[in-house]
């Protein structure tokens, strides 16, 4: 069974259009867990009385999108979680059987980075791709990645608890790019499937300010738990660099003041648990940002699903 986990503050309305599109999903066992983290706008309400059979989770307090997904994960009764952040939709009714058949058919992927589109369902999301390829050329073909949005993924719950789950300490940004690594360092694999894709309605711009704080703080905290010092100095210092810079030209400095001095504070406590990932680790993530991994299956693989096919090929779902 497909456990659906979705993390929400403040959306009331855009999680109702969500939901509208999970539960249109057709051919699949799942269940919906939504996890409210202390909205105020009246979401867990909203969503009881419309979609009665959704599992509602609220928080008492707003401790972020990483805690919100933990939580949902960790109450989930299927062996494979979709993470779905509360801006998006699903663009089609076979989207999560299209999720079963693909962790079925291939068993040695432990996760799924989807595609992200724009509302129009033709542009791609550009300020979501992080991954090692450039979007251009790419955005329509499968490979293995060493990152997933935390806007829509797909893993095997056992693979992502045993990864240690979202880190709550970082609150929102960069806890995916955290979890990957954990998943990489583990053995896992995570392919980039553009046949899998969702719908992305936020504007960019919605959340300057959390962005400007909790980027370059969890940059330090993800260097500090992930990597070997070295490692993670050449990681931090062009990044804080640049960030300086436009903090200076931006003139949003007091923000990332407050940033940086906030890592310094938890830097003994990050400290005290990082666990640097293994050189193999950081050899095969090398390999993987040169594109020198190979898809753990053909790219023009596919598997009889009823009367129609599912590939995993260049095109995009309908």
């Amino acid at each position: 069974m497909i456990s659906v986990v979705i993390p929400s503050y403040q959306r009331k309305e855009s999680v109702l259009e969500l939901l509208a599109t999970v539960y249109q999903q057709r051919q699949v066992d799942f269940e919906v867990i939504l996890v409210d983290d202390n909205s105020t706008d009246g979401t867990s309400q909203a969503v009881t009385e419309r979609y009665p059979q959704t599992n509602v989770l609220r928080e008492t307090a707003n401790r972020g999108p990483a805690a919100s997904r933990n939580r949902g994960i960790q109450q989930a009764r299927g062996d494979l979680i979709v993470g779905l952040d509360n801006d998006a939709t699903l663009p089609a009714t076979d989207v999560l059987k299209k999720v079963k058949d693909l962790f079925e058919v291939f068993p040695s992927v432990d996760g799924w980075a989807f595609r992200i589109l724009r509302p129009d369902g033709i542009a791609d999301d550009i300020e979501r791709w992080w991954h090692p390829r450039p979007i251009a050329g790419n955005a329509a073909l499968p490979f293995v990645t060493d990152y997933f949005s935390g806007t829509a993924f797909a893993f095997r719950k056992k693979a992502v608890c045993e990864a240690g789950l979202f880190p709550e300490i970082f609150f929102q940004y960069y806890e995916e790019n955290s979890v990957a690594l954990r998943l990489i360092d583990n053995g896992a694999t995570i392919v980039y499937c553009p046949n899998l894709a969702v719908l992305h309605h936020a504007p960019v711009g919605r959340q300057n300010a959390r962005r400007r704080f909790y980027q370059p703080r969890n940059q330090i905290l993800l260097a500090l738990s992930c990597y070997p010092v070295i490692r993670g100095l050449l990681f931090v210092t062009p990044r804080i660099a640049y960030r300086f810079l436009r903090a200076i030209l931006e003139g949003y400095l007091p923000t990332l003041l407050r940033a940086l001095w906030s890592a310094a504070t938890l830097l003994p406590h990050v400290w005290s648990r990082r666990k640097p990932l293994k050189s193999a680790t950081w050899r095969l993530i090398a390999d993987i940002r040169k594109g020198n991994v190979a898809l753990p299956i053909a790219a023009d693989a596919s598997l009889g699903a009823g009367s129609r096919q599912l590939r995993l090929t260049k095109t995009v779902p309908t």
